[in-house]
C-alpha cells in the first residue's frame, strides 16, 4: 500500500557534506491517490526458489503528465538472483508478459546470485529476458551481486544498460527521460555524472533507477517523478503484516515495501523476483513484479 509523503527524505547535493533543504515545491507538493492492487497475489512462504509471485498494478498520478504518456506501461523488474535451475515463476513472467506486453520494462539490478563467478546464472537470465517483450525496450542498471556480470556478459543480454547515462526515449512528442545510478556499490555512485543533469525536459517524466533506495537522498535535488529501486527484497523475511526483519539500506523499514509520494517523487522499492541465498527463504514476503500505469494528476 501506499506510504504517506516521507519528509526524513532529503536532497543532498553531493558537493557538500548536509543535507540541503528540499525543493520548495517538494514541500509543497500534496499526495495525489494513487490506485494499487494486488492483480496477482503472491505465497506467504517461498523455499529455495521463486515458484510463484505477487504482480502488484500500480496507477500513479504524475504532475503535467503529457497526454502521449497517459497510461503508459511500466513492468518494473528487480533482483533476479539467477542460478543455473529454472524457477516455476519465470514460466509465469513469460506468459503473462507475451498475453498483454508492456510499453517497457526497467529492471533495477541483481540478474545472478554469485557475485564471483556469473557463469551459473547467465544462461537462466539470458533465457528469460529473450523471451519479454516490449514495444518500446527493456533498460537496465546493474546491482551489487553483477561485478563479475558487469566486464562483459552484459552486452549479450536483449536490454539496453543505462548504468551512469541518461536516456532521452521519444514516445510521439514527449520523452521519457530514464537516469540510471548504477554502481556495484553504493560508493560507487557517480557524483559528478548527478550534476551535470539539469532541468527537466519539456513534456517528459523522468524516471531514475537504482539499485540502492537510499540513493534518493543523493539525487532528491533532480526531482525525478518516479525513483525505482531494488536490493532491499522487501525485507525477505517479515512478520505477519509484512513488517521487515532484515534490514539492507539505511531509509526506514517502511519504505522497504509498497509504494511512497515524497518529495513529489514516486519511491518505488520492488521486493524482487529471486532472493539471495544466504537467506534461503521468503517469509510474508512474496517476490513480486510492478506494473505501473502512468495517469494525469
Amino acid at each position: 500500500m501506499p506510504g504517506p509523503v516521507d519528509t526524513t527524505i532529503r536532497s543532498a547535493k553531493a558537493t557538500s557534506a548536509a543535507p540541503a533543504a528540499p525543493p520548495a515545491s517538494a514541500v509543497a507538493a500534496p499526495t495525489p491517490p494513487p490506485l494499487i492492487h494486488a492483480k496477482k497475489p503472491g505465497p506467504w512462504f517461498q523455499f529455495l526458489s521463486a515458484k510463484d509471485f505477487e504482480w502488484t498494478v500500480a496507477e500513479l498520478p504524475v504532475a503535467h503528465l503529457p497526454d502521449e504518456l497517459q497510461d503508459l506501461r511500466l513492468l518494473h523488474l528487480s533482483d533476479f538472483h539467477a542460478r543455473a535451475r529454472w524457477d516455476p515463476a519465470y514460466d509465469d513472467l513469460i506468459r503473462l508478459v507475451q498475453r498483454h506486453p508492456p510499453d517497457l520494462i526497467l529492471f533495477t539490478g541483481d540478474f545472478v546470485e554469485h557475485k564471483f563467478d556469473y557463469r551459473p546464472g547467465f544462461p537462466t537470465v539470458k533465457r528469460l529476458l529473450d523471451q519479454l517483450k516490449t514495444r518500446l525496450g527493456c533498460f537496465a542498471i546493474p546491482g551489487n551481486h553483477d561485478g563479475a556480470l558487469c566486464r562483459g556478459p552484459l552486452a549479450q543480454l536483449p536490454v539496453t544498460m543505462v548504468d551512469h547515462r541518461r536516456l532521452l526515449l521519444p514516445v510521439g512528442g514527449a520523452t521519457l527521460e530514464i537516469i540510471g545510478l548504477g554502481g556495484i556499490t553504493r560508493r560507487e555512485i557517480d557524483l559528478p555524472f548527478i550534476q551535470s543533469i539539469g532541468a527537466k525536459p519539456p513534456r517528459s517524466v523522468r524516471i531514475v533507477l537504482s539499485h540502492f533506495p537510499d540513493h534518493l537522498r543523493r539525487v532528491a535535488f533532480l526531482e525525478p517523478d518516479l525513483f525505482l529501486c531494488g536490493h532491499t527484497h522487501g525485507g525477505q523475511v517479515c512478520f505477519p503484516g509484512r513488517f521487515p526483519l532484515l534490514r539492507h539500506d539505511s531509509l526506514p523499514r517502511r519504505l522497504f515495501r509498497g509504494i511512497h509520494y515524497t518529495g513529489g517523487t514516486w519511491l518505488v522499492p520492488n521486493r524482487g523476483l529471486g532472493f539471495s541465498g544466504i537467506v534461503p527463504f521468503r517469509l510474508f514476503c512474496p517476490a513480486e513484479v510492478i506494473e505501473i500505469r502512468l495517469r494525469k494528476m
